[in-house]
């Protein structure tokens, strides 16, 4: 039987189906530490359009997963455009918490990835604590940079920020099929506000 991803757990939560108590022990259950779960249960309580998830069955080894994503952090703190847009399947799908609607296939994904790296100076990710359960690798962080550029509703302040979140990646042959990310956008807003 399929394990639930993550991804999976927040949509039940909000299409309330799953209490968020049950999604705090299963979180606590897979390994997630409290700040994570904190910014899970977060983006939990934020409705977005939830975009359905088909498992293939084939999953790769912990190791694998890993070291892929190692691959994918070394590619984003590069700006390495090309090799990112290759680690995504086509028919991909990325939730960030800033966005009300998930990014759909490569290019609008790469869209959304561009305007982060340009908005960013300096970026740096230190990964606190990543648990593979299955096709997905859960991965704590805390990001910072210098806010340069624009984001959606945030003109570039030129302030540091530095912000915690969770993201989970699903890959199915090598490929990320879906990445959620999960932060406190009202935190990133408080840092990077301008007043």
């Amino acid at each position: 039987m399929q394990e639930n991803t993550i991804p999976e757990l927040v949509d039940a939560v909000r299409r309330r189906k799953l209490p968020r108590r049950q999604l705090i022990r299963t979180l606590a259950a897979m390994g997630i530490s409290a700040a994570g779960i904190s910014a899970i249960a977060a983006a939990a309580a934020r409705a977005i359009n939830p975009m359905p998830i088909t498992h293939t069955g084939k999953q790769e080894d912990a190791a694998k997963h890993l070291q892929r994503h190692d691959q994918h952090l070394g590619y984003q703190t590069q700006g390495n455009v090309g090799a990112l847009h290759d680690d995504y399947a086509a028919h991909a799908i990325v939730e960030d918490s800033m966005y009300e609607e998930p990014f759909v296939g490569r290019e609008a994904i790469m869209t959304r990835k561009n305007v982060v790296i340009a908005a960013t100076s300096n970026p740096n990710i230190e990964v606190l604590n990543r648990v593979v359960h299955g096709d997905q690798v859960s991965v704590e962080w805390v990001a910072s940079g210098i806010h340069t550029g624009d984001l959606p509703g945030l003109p570039a302040s030129g302030r540091f920020f530095s912000l915690r979140g969770v993201t989970v990646v699903i890959r199915q042959n090598g490929e990320i099929v879906r990445e959620a990310l999960y932060y406190d956008v009202t935190e990133l807003r408080r840092q990077l506000s301008q007043t």
